[in-house]
């Protein structure tokens, strides 16, 4: 129960702009050596590599999965197998319930911490302990935004009923059949399904960034003062600017932000392919590092109907014809049109 000590409020990352570094951070693309790993995650494999390090020195991992209802949460790993399921994003408002204060628990005992989150979650991790100790590490995602977990509940429950069985598996990043790009998949006992983001019903909306959270269209946290050691994102127009590392397994853009970043990228390094890149070649299609998301008119709309029946199926996608065009092109085909 409440009572009203507005610790809350306090620590709140939105009440309370965390600032973070203040210099321009140093750029790499990055793609891990390990081929397996790379093709299981969302661009080039980086978090490995960083739960990989984390789990030698002993410590925990605290990262983002599905649970067994598929609810997005932060959850804490302790082998590579437990830090494997945060591996590729998810596109929903995560959970953070309880990790705050395990995560502190984990510090006071003196181990090691990695905290992969949204900008906000991290700020609020730094407001809630006061400080920065030195065994926590933080890496920043570059965010759009988050749509609600109650959005993604009912998507979940039309693809039930879509599919006629239940879904047991999904992946927002799938590279299982075009590689690198923005494709889930989704399996049931008896069936897999593919798709690209934009030409489906909840990816569409959450690729135009009409179905966010309110406070996601004033975020704080949308510039380059970034608040975690490093940065981590998919290196979008690698094959424009460094057409030589271009990959379609996928290219990580990691950007060093704090002394402790530097630290743990030069331990990194050693273990992935690595190529230096300018501010400019790592700010292609990331708007989200200048400014956030437009708020959409649509906005003001958009949830209204979202507990009447049948509100995925009243969603429109549209007809888009380059989406549709590309989404059958071969990927091979593709990636040669963008390095021209």
């Amino acid at each position: 129960l409440c009572v009203h000590c507005n610790l809350c409020t306090k620590v709140c990352p939105l009440q309370n702009t965390y600032t973070g570094a203040d210099a321009v951070p140093d750029i790499y693309a990055l793609q891990n050596h390990q081929k397996a790993i790379v093709s299981e995650s969302s661009s080039g494999g980086m978090f490995s590599l960083l739960a990989d390090w984390t789990l030698a020195q002993g410590g925990v991992i605290y990262g983002v999965s599905f649970d067994e209802g598929f609810q997005v949460r932060h959850m804490r790993a302790d082998s590579a197998e437990k830090a494997a399921a945060f591996r590729t994003s998810k596109y929903v408002q995560s959970d953070p319930s309880h990790i705050y204060q395990t995560i502190c628990d984990d510090l006071a005992n003196g181990l090691t911490v990695l905290l992969t989150g949204t900008p906000c979650q991290i700020a609020g991790l730094y407001a809630f302990l006061g400080g920065n100790p030195e065994n926590l590490y933080t890496v920043d995602l570059i965010c759009h935004g988050v749509p609600s977990p109650k959005f993604f509940k009912k998507y979940l429950e039309y693809q039930n009923k879509q599919t006629a069985s239940r879904v047991i598996y999904f992946n927002f990043r799938s590279k299982d059949k075009r590689g690198w790009g923005t494709q889930y998949l989704l399996k049931t006992k008896t069936k897999t399904k593919t798709k690209t983001l934009s030409l489906d019903r909840y990816g569409k909306h959450f690729m135009d960034g009409d179905c966010y959270r309110e406070s996601c269209y004033q975020c704080a946290y949308a510039n380059m003062s970034r608040v975690g050691d490093l940065t981590v994102g998919d290196f979008w127009g690698i094959a424009k600017s460094h057409p030589s590392f271009n990959s379609p397994k996928g290219v990580s853009s990691v950007f060093v932000n704090t002394e402790k970043g530097q630290k743990l990228f030069e331990m990194m390094r050693v273990l992935a392919e690595v190529e230096e890149a300018t501010l400019e070649e790592g700010m292609v299609k990331q708007h989200n590092l200048v400014q956030p998301s437009n708020r959409p008119v649509t906005r003001d709309t958009f949830y209204k109907s979202i507990d009447e029946l049948g509100f995925i199926e009243n969603i429109k996608v549209g007809f888009q014809p380059k989406a549709r065009l590309k989404s059958v092109l071969p990927n091979k085909l593709i990636q040669k049109i963008k390095s021209l």
